[in-house]
């Protein structure tokens, strides 16, 4: 995604979906990717940020109506991702075995998952739709650094809330 490093929020897909990330973080523009359907972009701390906790956050956008996902309601996305197919789905590596669910919740209507990946650690995911989109949104520490659960969770609900913010007036 050239052009967008050092910016807090850039538009995707033709501007189908704004990304954008909370106070302090910005877009690595050469770790994001692109193709006619989909998005991918990360986010670290914005440099001269130090009031941010060090985090990576990653946002990706599905394609054209690949929220209708999410009408399938929480028990069974709940369902899902905690069966050996949605942990592998989930897994860095595609195995299964290398996730734990720990919990899986609505909050404000956002699929919240607080899970750990035996690649990565600690990872806290919500799925929400912009735009007939769904939108995965995943915070981590950094490697060589921690993230303690309940500075990983704000972090995420701020992800979440800076995201709709930026794609205000969208349908879900």
């Amino acid at each position: 995604m050239p052009g967008t490093t050092g910016r807090t929020s850039a538009p995707v897909l033709g501007g189908a979906v704004t990304v954008a990330g909370p106070s302090g973080y910005c877009i690595d523009g050469k770790a994001g990717h692109q193709t006619d359907r989909t998005a991918v972009a990360v986010l670290g701390r914005c440099s001269g940020s130090g009031t941010a906790k060090p985090a990576l956050i990653t946002v990706t956008v599905g394609g054209p109506g690949s929220a209708s996902v999410l009408e399938s309601g929480a028990p069974a996305l709940s369902a899902y991702f905690t069966s050996a197919a949605g942990r592998a789905a989930l897994a860095r590596d595609g195995r299964a075995s290398s996730v734990a669910v720990r919990s899986v919740a609505v909050a404000d209507g956002a699929l919240v998952l607080d899970l750990t990946d035996r690649a990565v650690g600690r990872i806290w995911r919500a799925l929400i739709g912009l735009n007939g989109r769904a939108v995965t949104i995943a915070v981590s520490a950094p490697r060589g650094a921690s993230l303690d659960a309940k500075a990983g969770r704000a972090l995420l609900d701020r992800s979440i809330a800076s995201m709709r913010a930026a794609n205000r007036g969208s349908a879900p």
